[in-house]
C-alpha cells in the first residue's frame, strides 16, 4: 500500500553523507519538506532554506517559487519529471534522490539527451523509507547545474 501523497521521508544518512561543499549556497528550497529533516540539514550547513510542504497546502507544482541557489529533495516518484522541470527553472544547482532506473524510459530519453546529469551519486546501500525494509531499488542523487560550477562532474558513491 502507498503512502499519501507519495510521502516517503528520506532517511538522514542519504543526505549527512552528500561530500558537497554546501558553503556555496546561500539559498535553498526543499519542494516537499515532508517532516522537515532536509530542511534542517540545510539550516544546519548555513543555508536560507524555504520549502514546500503539499500536507502543509503548499503544492510545489502551483505555488509561486523565487529564484534560489539550490533546490534539494527527494520528490514523489510520480511526479519527479515535473519537480525536476519546475526546479531548474528556479535554481542553478538541482539535487534530486531518483532511483536509477529514471534514466532509463523511451518517453524521458529526448529529455535526458537535452540535460544530461553533471553527477550522480548513487546510495551502495538501499534506503528504508518506511523503516520496514527496503523496496530493493537502487538510488542516487541525480545532481544538475548551470551558471555555476560548484560540482565535480562524475560518479561518486555513498557507502
Amino acid at each position: 500500500m502507498r503512502n499519501a501523497n507519495d510521502y516517503y521521508p528520506t532517511p538522514a544518512w542519504c543526505f549527512e553523507k552528500l561530500n558537497l561543499d554546501f558553503s556555496k549556497y546561500k539559498t535553498a528550497l526543499e519542494p516537499c519538506a515532508g517532516d522537515g529533516r532536509i530542511v534542517t540539514f540545510l539550516e544546519q550547513k548555513g543555508i536560507e532554506t524555504d520549502y514546500c510542504e503539499i500536507n502543509e497546502g503548499i503544492d510545489f507544482l502551483t505555488h509561486p517559487i523565487n529564484k534560489v541557489d539550490l533546490v534539494l529533495t527527494n520528490p514523489p516518484f510520480s511526479l519527479a519529471m515535473e519537480f525536476i522541470e519546475k526546479s531548474m527553472e528556479h535554481a542553478d544547482t538541482v539535487i534530486m534522490l531518483l532511483r536509477i532506473n529514471f534514466l532509463g524510459s523511451q518517453k524521458r530519453n529526448p529529455w535526458w539527451l537535452q540535460h544530461k546529469p553533471k553527477k550522480l551519486i548513487v546510495l551502495s546501500k538501499r534506503p528504508s523509507f518506511t523503516g520496514a525494509g527496503t523496496d530493493s531499488t537502487e538510488y542516487a542523487w541525480f545532481i544538475g547545474e548551470k551558471n555555476t560550477n560548484y560540482i565535480e562532474p562524475g560518479i561518486d558513491f555513498i557507502l
